[in-house]
């Protein structure tokens, strides 16, 4: 229906690059789409196939560049941060992992009410105004994190209750301008003990975060250990999935048929909707009309029908004369010249 209509609109414009173009389009709505519809739906700056006409220069005229508009939103940033260091009421601490805090914290400012949550520091997030906290901790056997924002007007005391030891940065400079004590030989010597030796060896920073790492490590020994055994038994070297496994891969390729369906149903009924509207309005055109004229009757048609010139009792050659409303014409045969009925 979809070709049908593009070759008639191509025979009415005449050049053949718009059938090809037309029936490109055509095609490409109706075969199974693998790709997702996700960039075309992407409206960022980041994204090349809505970016390329954007901003419209007409209007903007000069566009910001990307430096211009980071080194202003990092200028932005640093104001705020000082604005919030103003409208501090506590001094805030130095916080690495493993420190033992108590922060207080208000709830809601018209009810006037706060909490207090203590417990070890995991991670800290140095991102200028984004900068924050992860405090980590344990209620009825279940582990909590609550993230706290650094620059946070929320934020109504932080204390920080055992301090890790600090040690020193140790100085990187070389002891002697004679640099061929930079030079570090032997480099297996570091590996010699194996890998699994050299992790438990490894010094851990005290506090919560010191077993972390290791049950990590122990961890994946586990599953390589358990994917040997698989191997060796003969069995595949992980446990099937099941076969509903979903993958990022399929989740897009489920979007992308979801979407090809919805523009297809879209399409087919885009087109039905103009085919009534056509119809309504050819048949409200005053200018657009059909004369009833009275069917002709030949005189083949008032024959009987077991006459031999009626329509079904002629012979093929003579059956496409009479469609065409002709009689049988002379024939020469053997000679002589005679009709044939």
């Amino acid at each position: 229906m979809a070709l049908a209509a593009a070759g008639s609109l191509a025979r009415r414009n005449g050049p053949p690059k718009l059938l090809a173009a037309l029936t490109l389009q055509a095609r490409t709505l109706r075969e199974r789409a693998r790709r997702s519809m996700a960039p075309y739906n992407s409206f960022r700056m980041s994204n090349p196939i809505v970016a390329k006409n954007w901003p419209p220069l007409d209007q903007v005229g000069n566009p910001i560049t990307l430096t211009e508009c980071r080194t202003l939103l990092h200028h932005l940033h640093l104001q705020e941060i000082e604005r919030m260091r103003e409208k501090r009421t506590f001094i805030m601490p130095s916080i690495q992992p493993g420190d033992l805090l108590e922060i207080r914290y208000e709830l809601s400012r018209s009810q006037q009410t706060f909490a207090v949550f203590q417990g070890y520091c995991v991670d800290v997030r140095n991102r200028r105004l984004n900068s924050g906290f992860v405090v980590k901790n344990t209620y009825d056997d279940v582990g909590v994190e609550q993230l706290f924002p650094r620059y946070s007007p929320r934020l109504l005391d932080v204390r920080n209750v055992k301090q890790v030891p600090r040690h020193e940065k140790p100085d990187l400079r070389p002891r002697t301008r004679n640099y061929r004590y930079r030079w570090w030989y032997y480099h297996r010597a570091e590996f010699a003990l194996g890998k699994n030796t050299l992790i438990q060896q490894i010094p851990q920073k005290p506090g919560i975060m010191s077993m972390e790492p290791k049950i990590r490590h122990v961890l994946s020994r586990l599953r390589k250990k358990y994917a040997m055994q698989r191997l060796e038994a003969g069995l595949p070297p992980y446990i099937y999935p099941g076969p509903y496994q979903v993958s990022r891969r399929r989740s897009r390729e489920v979007t992308a048929e979801r979407e090809r369906r919805m523009q297809i149903y879209a399409w087919d009924d885009r087109r039905k909707r103009q085919a009534k509207v056509a119809a309504r309005k050819a048949k409200s055109d005053w200018a657009t009309y059909k004369i009833n004229k009275e069917k002709k009757f030949t005189a083949l048609s008032k024959l009987p029908a077991y006459h031999p010139l009626a329509p079904g009792n002629l012979p093929k050659y003579a059956k496409r004369r009479a469609q065409r409303g002709k009689a049988p014409g002379p024939r020469k045969e053997g000679g002589k010249t005679g009709y044939i009925a």
